[in-house]
């Protein structure tokens, strides 16, 4: 857990933490912020803020200087007026979260952040921080919606959350710091890091699932009509059949004969650990998917038949990815 609040010690934060856990247990795509939910401490500037102030209001005292008098209550009106302010900055402000696209682990994940407001109110320097500790920045300035990415760092496979997200703000004096802990409904799914390209893809032959003369999708001779896959041409795109039953088909061609591939569990060493051998599984597929081969796969508890396409690929690696995750 990133530590977030200021000048707050990490007990004490800890106990704020699942204080607002308790209070605040729903959690869904959409949130709002309100006074409910909305807390504020000062920073560090605002203690030095104070500290100065009350040497000032002691001396005024001291001296019975009525410009002194004058001086500490209107700097503490001042600061009084940005608490209010800083704490409206982010009150009433209506927070939805969006679904992710797939990664690698290794990479950022991004999910879409929708905030939005009732009116045209100017909202500067709003702030999300991950639990991961990655700070997006955004504002509403003559707007009622915007869009920003909250940025997440992806160190597993399988699927992976946002967990707990801080919206904050400090303006507009940063004497003062007012967050709300928002928790967004959604998760990401992340593929295995893939293993250096040295592991290219391979044939295999072993009982069930050995090497077998195919044709594979190429451009040369007309082999039919099928459903569409995602990553197909346009160009090959059966508008008749379309037409006639209003569902997406493209045509199949035949190319020269070539082989399909098998990428399987048992291709890889006993000797490696789990994590690498789904690693040079995932560059298998990515090599084979590259190369336009039509592959089958198989690991322990689930075997998908010979295909290609994106959406081929994408139940490859999702089964990767969810490997002994139950």
């Amino acid at each position: 857990m990133t530590r977030s609040l200021p000048l707050i010690p990490e007990f004490a934060e800890r106990f704020i933490q699942n204080w607002s856990d308790k209070r605040h247990t729903s959690s869904t795509d959409e949130t709002s912020t309100n006074r409910h939910n909305i807390y504020i401490l000062p920073t560090k500037n605002g203690l030095i803020y104070f500290f100065v102030l009350i040497l000032i209001l002691f001396g005024s005292i001291n001296y019975e200087n009525n410009l002194g008098y004058i001086l500490a209550f209107f700097l503490g009106s001042l600061s009084l007026l940005g608490m209010v302010h800083t704490h409206q900055n982010i009150n009433q402000l209506n927070i939805k979260i969006g679904q992710a696209d797939a990664v690698f682990s290794g990479q950022s994940i991004y999910f879409p952040l929708y905030i939005s407001q009732s009116d045209t109110k100017t909202r500067p320097s709003l702030n999300i921080i991950s639990d991961s500790g990655e700070v997006t920045q955004t504002q509403l300035i003559n707007t009622t919606n915007t869009l920003c990415q909250l940025k997440l760092l992806s160190s597993k496979r399988g699927y992976v959350s946002p967990k707990r997200i801080k919206l904050y703000s400090e303006f507009p004096l940063g004497l003062f710091h007012a967050w709300s802990w928002l928790k967004l409904d959604s998760r990401c799914l992340v593929y295995p890091k893939p293993a250096t390209p040295q592991y290219a893809y391979q044939t295999s032959q072993h009982k069930g699932t050995g090497q077998s003369k195919t044709r594979t999708q190429g451009v040369d001779d007309f082999a039919g009509i099928r459903e569409y896959q995602a990553g197909d041409l346009a160009n090959h795109m059966a508008w008749k059949a379309i037409a006639k039953t209003g569902e997406l088909q493209t045509k199949h061609y035949h190319g020269e004969t070539t082989q399909t591939i098998y990428i399987d569990w048992a291709q890889t060493s006993e000797a490696l650990d789990i994590e690498t051998r789904l690693s040079i599984l995932c560059r298998m597929i990515l090599d084979a998917e590259e190369k336009n081969m039509a592959y089958g796969f198989k690991i322990p508890g689930q075997e998908l038949p010979p295909s290609s396409g994106l959406k081929h690929k994408h139940q490859c690696l999702k089964s990767l990815a969810l490997f002994m995750s139950q």
